[in-house]
């Protein structure tokens, strides 16, 4: 063998033990100080560590804040229902004490109405005349038939239910043309029949011009002749009366509920079942 690999192997065996001792050495604790292969360690994967730190605090974050957010829109949704009735009670409560004579009947009537209240939400509008008709997110499974009062959150008259299906309903409002709702003024109780002209604005129609009823500023409410409508609801404020020709007044009366701000309504009992 030549003398060459001999000291080859030998070369070879010293590098090894030398490396064992350097490699044993650096592991060695100085003084309680972390040795320099776990200060090695340590800064190659910090920066990893930091980082899967921040990454699993921002989730946590999100997730969070997250579910915070749900908290409050459920809670939102909640008040806006119970604003929603309260701002309906309070309209029907008042209403009622015009057409009640006792206390115990006005509980009465209102605990029904309350009981049998259905909230919806507009999902559409007549393509062709907004002021025409509206698409609710109720039908006959929550319990909505044809011919029921609706009103907006104020407890203003916006329409009738026509033509409902299982899961939807239309609703034509009374500013339809081919509506017709009996009101009577309420300063001076003279009745007369609302109609529609697929306009902002209706028309009251039928009040005699020699009549001294029907003035600007006066107030609308139902009368529930046409057993549709319960007797009571706010319908509008008359703010025009035209010279006319004809025996009866051109008076316009502008609707109390503001179509631009419609969103939920209410579904009231039909009129017979209101009276059971």
């Amino acid at each position: 063998m030549p003398l060459w690999e001999k000291r080859r192997s030998f070369v070879v065996l010293i590098l090894l033990v030398s490396f064992h001792l350097i490699l044993i050495s650096v592991q060695v604790p100085l003084a309680g100080e972390k040795t320099f292969f776990e200060k090695s360690v340590f800064f190659l994967f910090s920066p990893v560590q930091k980082a899967v730190v921040f990454a699993v605090r921002g989730i946590g974050s999100v997730w969070s804040n997250y579910l915070d957010l749900r908290a409050v829109r459920g809670e939102n949704q909640r008040l806006r229902r119970e604003l929603f009735f309260l701002n309906q009670e309070k309209r029907y409560l008042a209403d009622s004490l015009q057409f009640f004579r006792s206390a115990a009947q006005v509980r009465d009537s209102l605990a029904r109405f309350r009981d049998s209240i259905i909230p919806a939400r507009i999902i559409g509008a007549d393509a062709a005349n907004i002021y025409r008709s509206v698409i609710l997110d109720r039908g006959g499974l929550a319990g909505v038939t044809k011919d029921m009062a609706v009103c907006d959150r104020f407890g203003n008259l916006v329409g009738r239910t026509i033509d409902p299906s299982a899961t939807e309903c239309m609703v034509q409002l009374i500013t339809d043309q081919e509506s017709s709702v009996s009101v009577i003024v309420e300063a001076d109780r003279t009745v007369g029949l609302l109609g529609g002209r697929s306009q902002a604005l209706c028309s009251l129609k039928y009040v005699l011009a020699s009549a001294p009823g029907g003035k600007e500023g006066d107030e609308l409410v139902t009368t529930g002749f046409d057993q549709i409508y319960p007797a009571g609801i706010r319908v509008g404020r008359i703010v025009s009366v035209q010279p006319s020709t004809s025996i009866f007044k051109a008076i316009l009366v502008k609707p109390y509920f503001n179509f631009s701000a419609l969103e939920a309504v209410g579904i009231l009992p039909a009129v017979s079942e209101d009276r059971k």
